[in-house]
């Protein structure tokens, strides 16, 4: 594995009854920065831009971490976005904070895989789901390299399949 300086942004509401999500936080300590907006900005806080910009900048690597709700990430995660990546920063005139670094996604869904696929259950991938993302990437001139994904989170087998997919998970944030 290569060692790359990567920092996990992770959008979850509820960590503390999380299976997928604080495994993998666990699986990742010591390896990577682990940076929970809903520790850091309780409902209601504002974000510190500068803060969450800086803390960016010491990473060439960023991967975004959050349950999939209804198709999308927790709305702290779409707020981080909305104010971090601002202009002259992140895109337009001197915005090339993103030039050079990684952008990444990692989600856990309820659904198993099967049903992310084009005329099933879900009716399309997950690929296709977490395009924003692929576009945030662009738009910032980042390099997007896809996503890691934890699918089934209901089901009786989560125990024994995790593991597994938390050294998976591994992998992919430090390839």
């Amino acid at each position: 594995m290569k060692n790359h300086n990567t920092l996990i942004i992770v959008a979850h509401p509820d960590l503390e009854h999380s299976v997928i999500n604080k495994a993998w936080m666990e699986a990742l300590t010591g390896h990577a920065t682990i940076h929970s907006l809903c520790d850091a900005y309780p409902t209601g806080t504002p974000i510190d831009v500068a803060h969450e910009r800086a803390l960016v900048e010491r990473h060439d690597r960023v991967i975004l971490q959050f349950p999939l709700y209804w198709y999308s990430a927790p709305a702290i995660l779409k707020q981080w976005t909305d104010e971090v990546f601002g202009e002259g920063w992140a895109f337009g005139e001197g915005g090339d904070a993103w030039v050079g670094r990684q952008l990444g996604v990692a989600v856990s869904c309820g659904s198993a895989e099967a049903n992310f696929c084009e005329g099933g259950s879900q009716k399309h991938t997950l690929a296709t789901f977490l395009t924003p993302y692929e576009g945030l990437a662009a738009f910032a001139r980042a390099d997007y390299i896809g996503h890691h994904a934890f699918y089934d989170t209901y089901s009786d087998t989560v125990a024994e399949r995790l593991p597994a997919n938390c050294e998976a998970y591994l992998r992919f944030a430090l390839q």
